[in-house]
């Protein structure tokens, strides 16, 4: 255990649960600490002293970075780092596209520019797995930072779940994850992406002061929960000029899988 670390107080008015901030503080930790595979991380009981949280929280935060793979419980010994975290920007599901662009000191705003019930499938959501509800709602906003366009966001959710959620918080917060994570049957637990070229129809490329017909990236994903629902659809037409999409396949025991 390193004595020279500060450990932050918790923020109890941020839309982040408590539990979240946990496990970000041991990732923080872990980067702070140079730590490697098979390095002791902060005890449960040092956290519950040093974060003043309770138990079931530290366990919730252990538990979402056992899943993520970032390390493991050892029964009588501890809580060790099973891989090495990299000096590069992830952008993963912990952080979602707001998150990894505050990760560069980039400040994402929103501005919500449709929010309605749904009476029939978008045509972009073509191929993708239908959501697990009857009555729909379709949330749209556009995403800027430092005055300049970056892209435009589709999500389609069952209106019971967008209905938990002020417009001031669908406004400012990062949807996915930290909106979606407050309750269990929004939780991630997995989600697939596809990527395409998007050639922008009048309405979207008005939105994005673009001329219509303009090509840009889009990405469209599935979201699912533990019980493998598809509790959303949604994505993202990407500003930029030039994109690179980069995957790393690692070898696990006797399976590929994407890192």
């Amino acid at each position: 255990m390193n004595d020279e670390y500060v450990f932050p107080q918790m923020n109890r008015e941020s839309y982040k649960p408590i539990y979240i901030q946990v496990s970000e503080l041991i990732i923080d930790y872990a980067k702070k600490n140079k730590l490697g595979p098979g390095d002791l991380l902060p005890s449960e009981n040092l956290l519950i002293s040093k974060l003043e949280v309770s138990r079931n929280t530290v366990r919730l935060a252990v538990e979402r970075l056992a899943k993520m793979g970032f390390l493991k419980k050892v029964r009588g010994q501890g809580t060790f780092l099973t891989r090495k975290r990299r000096p590069s920007l992830d952008l993963d599901a912990t952080q979602g596209f707001e998150g990894s662009l505050k990760s560069l000191g980039l400040t994402v705003e929103n501005k919500i520019v449709e929010k309605r019930l749904l009476d029939n499938d978008p045509p972009w959501t073509a191929g993708l797995v239908p959501v697990n509800s009857d009555r729909l709602m379709l949330i749209r906003r556009l995403k800027t930072s430092l005055g300049r366009i970056l892209a435009l966001e589709d999500r389609i959710l069952p209106e019971h779940v967008l209905a938990r959620y002020s417009d001031d918080e669908l406004k400012e917060e990062n949807i996915c994850p930290y909106l979606l994570e407050r309750y269990p049957d929004t939780e991630l637990a997995r989600f697939k992406y596809y990527f395409s070229t998007y050639h922008t129809s009048k309405t979207v490329s008005d939105l994005l002061e673009t001329k219509e017909g303009a090509s840009f990236l889009q990405r469209a994903g599935e979201y699912y929960n533990s019980n493998d629902e598809c509790f959303m659809v949604g994505r993202h037409i990407f500003i930029a000029a030039d994109i690179k999409v980069c995957y790393e396949i690692e070898k696990k025991d006797d399976f590929w899988a994407l890192s």
